[in-house]
């Protein structure tokens, strides 16, 4: 009663007896005890049949879709109906035969597999019948959206049988046939990859993925999921000399469930180099920090696709160049940051000049370029005989240590087989001089000790293998039961308690003896030699600690014993309980069996997994690695070129606009400054003037008597000027009528945001008139009509200060005016000798006014302390009035403000206003000196006729003929000056505004002087020449070309500048 499993290529049914057609499909009935004679045949037809000599290669199971899961038969093979639209496949429901989307194949279908909702269909086809869709050999049809796919590219040849394959998980399909390469990649640009006759889809990922490995040509593999539950059992048949479960060149990811499965896409894995040599020596999961995605990197002796050499990364599961490569062999990887350090065996032969490999290459992986550093050197001066066997990673700083075979870094620096590099400066460090005389083979780092495999030999002591520098005492140290070791060190690795890392580690290594491999275990105080049991010609490459519950039962066995053999003391357990072993290499285990990787527990060996090459001879594993958190260093960041300018630029800009900011402030400071001193000014003039002058001379009877003649002599030459001219300006009726009203000065009567005198105030004016003028008033006084009164259209420019409006010839108009005062005075004196009767004193009588051309107003000369006497101190402390006193310094020209009283009278005088208003003012003033009887009434009436005036002239009626002589239109000195023969071949300008000289080789001039250009080459400045008289020296110097015009100003012109 034994049982047997048949494998069968193919097989053929005979029918003997027939009672209908069978058209290519019978169906079994399920009840194969009936008697044959009695129920008729256990066979009979479809419902509905195929066409006349139709043939069924392939029948499969499944249902029609998803949201409609009615039992689906699916039949392929070589048959067609026009009728019903079908083509080479069909599908048999509800009794009806039924075409599937786009008509089915346009060719043979050979075998199917139904799959989760898709059916897999292989044959000789080559898309479907409509023409709609290329399919080379193989295809998909997905019953849920009833669409076919392509397999990318599809197979070369004709595909004989589809199989789903359960050891590669639930949606993995195999395909074998006639064919030598399948077309994989992009759907756009498939990349042709060589197979033998076997594919295998992996329809969770859409992509072909690597088979099992079969050396050479399997005919059929055939994987039965429902034999004895053994959903991984798996057979093949064909003529091959060597099998294993997958094929997988150079790198295999493990599981969680312990499970072997491919890493990278079917043809994108990694190639032997054109010489024929294949290996993977190390690995590890990239990353720049923690939180950053992780990149399998792997080194060796290898190739990629995309012309990479030895070096390499993943990348969506295609093996990408790293940079430029590495011509070399290599050995290690390590990172720190974003640093990938490289070591491996130099190579600088002469074939290799191009592109050199000194032993260590460095890669910034953010800029994905070479870091620069020095090379490492061997006792000849050369890179050629380096070897660089580890690099390790000290924690929280920027030192990288390196162990191999050189003995100089940069062709200078004396570091044999160790040296340290810091990231940050690029630059070597030897550390402690050492007694190594032979290559480092490895490093390893438990806390701040740095434990160092290599061979020390100190005199005539016993070579070592093992030491340890402690940095932070700098100083090499022995390791205690290290002089036990019987041979050089190849392999470190940490050791734990089971929860975290100690100062413990595993030691493995091969015996000076017989070159057999040693295991040892230093626990944190000792070396101790556990029972270790292998064959004397196994290779060790890894040693891990993994945790059982992570190991298959059925791998480790049922045994649960904790074999006091491995521990050295009840409490000191050698291997961590609950922990396993697993160790890599090349492995002849005890048991005869020989493997790639075993589990080590218990004193029990248990393979794992084995490996084999392409020519079938047994594999190695070089290392066995897993994603860890990197360890964090200390990186200084440099910035950009690019960022460090723009910064720069910045900073200069920020730079400069501060400088602008504290010299606007500063201007602005000093213009406060200088308003607050004509405040300052105006004040002392309205507190002298309520005071009765700077004498503080009371009001007297005969001071009333000289206002009032001085009154009634203004009105009447004010009432004549006004009659010849026919002059009227209301606009510039400079003091008002309020100015007679006597009222008290306040300080309300400064002018807002100026700090100066407002003329229309009640006593304004009126005050320094009876006080004899004697009140010493700043030069930027000026005033304004009275804003208060309606119907009066007020005057307010800010810009005429008493300094353009005395720049005119106002001395001799206001001369003119005091004489024909005192003639007036003299004929009808009765109101002034009324006041001196009544005052006790003489007539008052007005002084000569003083000219700042040496003459007085009847022409004849004075000496120069007569001419004019200031009130400006060139050794104040006011910048108003030291400024002001330099002026008068500078030689003749119009006063530039009032004078306060001296000479031999004692009295002073307040310049008078311009001449283009001087008959207002002149009949104005004489009101306020007369202030009774027929010196106000006269006054009045000369204003009221003023006002009265039918015909208003505008500024430009008043020519420069009714002006005195020598008088500019604007208030300047010299422009009707007679012109020196010097000066007549230069050009003439007008200047239009003030320009003050600050700097030697300037030229000042005020606005409305005559400038004779003698240099006009630059754009910006001009050379010119000032005339101020013909007892003047002529001053020359640069000033701004813009200051000037050409055409001469009228009166009217750039009045707001005076």
């Amino acid at each position: 009663a034994a049982s047997a499993e048949v494998v069968v290529n193919s097989f053929r049914l005979e029918r003997i007896t027939s009672y209908t057609d069978l058209n290519g499909v019978l169906e079994l009935y399920e009840d194969l005890t009936s008697n044959i004679q009695q129920d008729g045949p256990l066979y009979a037809p479809l419902d509905s049949g195929l066409p006349d000599g139709s043939a069924v290669y392939a029948a499969t199971h499944g249902v029609f879709n998803s949201t409609n899961p009615e039992d689906t038969l699916f039949l392929g093979g070589q048959f067609f109906d026009s009728d019903q639209n079908y083509y080479s496949i069909a599908q048999y429901r509800g009794g009806e035969i039924k075409p599937l989307s786009n008509s089915g194949l346009w060719g043979d279908v050979r075998s199917m597999a139904y799959i989760d909702t898709s059916l897999y269909v292989g044959g000789s086809f080559n898309g479907t019948a409509d023409f709609s869709l290329a399919l080379s050999n193989v295809g998909e049809f997905n019953t849920t959206d009833q669409t076919w796919y392509p397999l990318v590219g599809g197979a070369s040849g004709v595909v004989n049988s589809v199989v789903p394959y359960s050891p590669f998980g639930e949606r993995a399909v195999a395909f074998t046939g006639d064919f030598r390469s399948v077309f994989a990649g992009d759907a756009d640009a498939p990349v042709e990859i060589a197979v033998d006759g076997l594919a295998m889809w992996d329809a969770l990922a859409g992509g072909w993925t690597n088979t099992p490995f079969l050396q050479g040509t399997p005919s059929l593999v055939y994987s039965d999921v429902w034999t004895d539950g053994r959903d991984s059992l798996a057979f093949a048949a064909g003529q091959f000399s060597a099998a294993a479960a997958l094929e997988a060149n150079g790198a295999v990811l493990l599981t969680p469930k312990q499970n072997i499965q491919a890493i990278d896409m079917m043809g994108f894995d990694l190639q032997p180099t054109e010489a024929g040599q294949f290996v993977v020596n190390s690995g590890m999961w990239y990353a720049k920090s923690n939180g950053s995605t992780p990149v399998l990197v792997v080194g060796g002796q290898f190739r990629t696709l995309d012309g990479g050499a030895n070096v390499a990364r993943l990348e969506d599961g295609k093996w990408r160049k790293l940079g430029d490569g590495v011509n070399g062999e290599v050995l290690t990887i390590n990172n720190a940051a974003n640093l990938l350090f490289v070591g491996g065996v130099a190579n600088v032969s002469a074939d290799a000049s191009d592109n050199e490999f000194a032993g260590l290459t460095v890669l910034d992986m953010d800029k994905e370029r070479v870091y620069e550093t020095q090379r490492l050197q061997g006792p000849d001066g050369t890179s050629a005989d380096v070897r660089v066997n580890k690099v390790a990673i000290r924690a929280d700083t920027s030192m990288v240590v390196v162990g191999g075979n050189f003995t100089a870094a940069g062709g200078m620096l004396s570091c044999p087989y160790i040296c340290t590099l810091d990231i940050n400066e690029g630059q070597w460090s030897p550390m402690a001089t050492s007694s190594l005389i032979d290559q480092v083979t490895d490093l390893l780092f438990v806390g701040e000790r740095l434990i160092v495999g290599g061979t020390f030999k100190n005199g005539t002591q016993p070579t070592r293998y093992l030491r340890q520098y402690d940095f932070g005492t700098n100083a090499w140290s022995d390791i205690d039961g290290a002089d036990k070791l019987p041979g050089p060190v190849t392999v470190l690795t940490v050791a734990s308690d089971g929860e975290e890392t100690t100062d413990g580690y595993y030691i493995v290594g091969v015996s000076m003896d017989d070159a057999s491999p040693y295991f040892l275990k230093y626990d944190g105080s000792t070396v101790i030699s556990p029972q270790f049991t292998i064959g004397a010609h196994s290779t060790i490459n890894g040693v891990l600690e993994v945790p059982r519950s992570r190991i298959p039962s059925s791998v480790l066995g049922s045994s649960s014993s904790s074999s006091g053999s491995l521990t050295r003391r009840a409490d000191a357990p050698v291997i961590p309980t609950g922990y396993v072993l697993a160790i890599s290499g090349d492995l002849y285990l005890p048991n005869g069996q020989r493997a790639s990787s075993a589990f080590f527990y218990d004193n029990q060996w248990a393979p794992f997994m084995s490996t084999v090459q392409n020519d079938g001879s047994s594999g190695f594993i070089s290392s066995v690695f897993f994603e860890i958190p990197p360890t964090n260093v200390y990186q200084r960041h440099r910035l950009s070129v690019a960022l460090v300018v723009i910064i720069a630029i910045a900073i200069a800009l920020g730079i400069t606009f501060l400088i602008v900011l504290v010299g606007l402030v500063y201007i602005y400071l000093r213009n406060r400054r200088e308003a607050a001193a004509t405040a300052s000014a105006a004040s002392a003039a309205l507190a002298a003037t309520t005071a009765g002058g700077t004498t503080k001379t009371p009001l007297n009877a005969t001071m009333l008597g000289a206002g009032a003649a001085a009154g009634a002599a203004g009105a009447a030459a004010g009432a004549r000027n006004l009659q010849s001219n026919g002059y009227h300006n209301a606009a510039r009726d400079t003091w008002g009528t309020d100015a007679v009203a006597g009222e008290p000065v306040s300080f309300d009567n400064i002018a807002p945001n100026t700090g100066r005198l407002n003329s229309g105030s009640p006593m304004g004016l009126a005050g320094l008139a009876a006080t004899g003028r004697k009140a010493a008033v700043s030069s930027d006084t000026y005033v304004q009509h009275d804003a208060g009164k309606k119907g009066d259209i007020k005057y307010d420019d800010a810009n005429e200060s008493l300094d353009s409006i005395f720049e005119s010839a106002a001395a001799e108009a206001e001369a003119e005016a005091e004489n024909e005062a005192r003639e007036r005075a003299a004929s009808t004196g009765s109101l002034g000798s009324e006041l001196a009767a009544a005052g006790g004193a003489a007539a008052y009588a007005m002084p000569a006014p003083r000219h700042y051309d040496g003459q007085d107003a009847t022409g004849r000369s004075v000496s120069p302390d007569q001419s004019r006497t200031s009130m400006y101190r060139s050794d104040s402390t006011n910048p108003f009035e030291q400024r002001m006193a330099m002026r008068e310094s500078q030689g003749a020209f119009p006063p530039a403000g009032p004078f306060s009283g001296g000479g031999d009278d004692g009295l002073g005088h307040v310049p008078m206003p311009s001449p283009r208003h001087m008959h207002s003012e002149q009949a104005t003033a004489a009101a306020l000196a007369g202030a009774t009887g027929a010196g106000l009434a006269m006054a009045k009436d000369v204003r009221r006729r003023s006002e009265s005036a039918s015909t208003r002239n505008t500024d430009a009626d008043y020519s420069s003929s009714s002006r005195p002589s020598g008088e500019s239109s604007v208030g300047g000195s010299s422009a009707h000056l007679p012109i020196r023969d010097s000066l007549k071949q230069h050009p003439v300008f007008y200047a239009k505004f003030t320009f003050s000289s600050r700097e030697t080789g300037e030229l000042g001039f005020r606005a409305g002087e005559r400038v004779f250009v003698i240099d006009q080459s630059d754009e910006i400045w001009w050379m010119g020449v000032v005339d101020h008289g013909p007892d003047q020296p002529l001053e020359q110097g640069v000033f701004p070309a813009t200051y000037v015009s050409s055409e001469p100003p009228k009166s009217t012109d750039w009045a707001e500048l005076m």
